[in-house]
């Protein structure tokens, strides 16, 4: 009787090679600290200077409500609108100039300002693109806004035409104006202060905020109550 033959044993081809601890790939700081026991480290995060606290998940505009991104890109639209009828190229380099240099065009949610040209005003995108630098240079603009200059800058916006669509606010060699009915003024101010003063409390320079969403317990808290209840069915 033919008896079947016993495959020989075969070497394994997964080994576990125990490194040394230096060699060894580490957690990044925040999950260590986690792991220690600081319940806030993989919240917590630093804000450096020129950056503006936003821990939403959708936010338009960094630093700016969604809302006040709205209706800063809605009067902007129409500011470009009446610019491009009244054939007044002066004007209308500055207007994309600011809606380039702050991107406004997101209040809206609009990818890009090319995108905005195009299919917005109709203007091909290239065109769109040299009147605003143009427009950048008139106004004194800077290459680039930090977060904190554009949510200054569009905050303000934002206030006053919360008061009144016949104010508006300019920016031209770093010198930001506001013009309004005298009507208004007091209302507008007012409107301008109350989004302006998170900002105005913010410290220059690196700081660290904790973003853990409301409504998120602790870590420590979650463990204590899982504790807790398995004591109890026991």
């Amino acid at each position: 009787m033919a008896t079947k033959r016993r495959s020989p044993e075969r070497e394994p081809t997964d080994r576990i090679v125990k490194r040394a601890p230096q060699d060894r790939k580490r957690l990044s700081p925040e999950l260590e600290a986690f792991a220690a026991g600081d319940d806030d480290a993989i919240w917590r995060r630093e804000i450096k200077s020129g950056r503006v606290h936003d821990p939403r998940v959708v936010a338009l505009i960094p630093g700016l409500k969604n809302a006040d991104a709205r209706r800063v890109y809605e009067a902007h639209v129409q500011r470009i609108r009446k610019a491009m009828a009244e054939e007044t190229q002066e004007r209308l380099s500055e207007e994309l100039a600011v809606v380039y240099a702050c991107a406004i065009f997101r209040g809206y949610s609009i990818v890009s300002f090319e995108a905005f040209a195009e299919a917005v005003l109709g203007m091909p995108a290239d065109r769109a693109i040299a009147m605003a630098k143009a427009g950048r240079v008139a106004l004194g603009l800077p290459e680039a806004l930090t977060e904190a200059e554009i949510a200054v800058w569009l905050r303000a916006e934002a206030g006053v035409l919360e008061v009144t669509q016949n104010g508006r606010v300019e920016v031209r060699d770093g010198v930001m104006t506001l013009s309004v009915p005298i009507t208004r003024a007091a209302e507008a101010l007012a409107a301008v202060g109350f989004r302006e003063a998170p900002i105005a409390r913010t410290a220059e320079g690196p700081r660290t905020v904790v973003d853990r969403p409301k409504g998120v317990p602790p870590m420590s808290a979650i463990v204590e109550r899982e504790q807790r209840a398995r004591r109890g069915e026991e």
